[in-house]
């Protein structure tokens, strides 16, 4: 029985942590072009606008994507909105992205 209340006590706390750190990861939107696609990387190389948010200026960068099938269908030169987070600006992670009319 103690084994089983230290274990349940553990996923609990296990629980807490995990949520609180994900409530330290925000998400942002940014609107852009895509320059590349690296489907065997998972990242996408976007010209997009700043990110007010953040500081960053309009600028190209790549970013990694948490899923091929989020790539699939884009192609060079397509303007896309992307949803992303960042836990540091050195680790951008695009989490839905979608193309765009312009």
């Amino acid at each position: 029985m103690k084994n089983s209340v230290s274990l349940t006590a553990l996923a609990v706390f296990s629980l807490i942590t995990a949520v609180a750190a994900q409530a330290e990861i925000n998400s942002y939107r940014v609107h852009g072009t895509v320059q590349q696609i690296d489907e065997a990387n998972q990242q996408v190389t976007l010209a997009q606008d700043g990110v007010s948010e953040l500081g960053w200026p309009m600028r190209t960068m790549t970013y990694k994507v948490n899923s091929n099938d989020a790539l699939k269908g884009l192609a060079k030169g397509q303007p896309v909105d992307a949803s992303f987070t960042a836990d540091s600006p050195f680790s951008p992670v695009i989490h839905d992205i979608n193309k765009t009319a312009h």
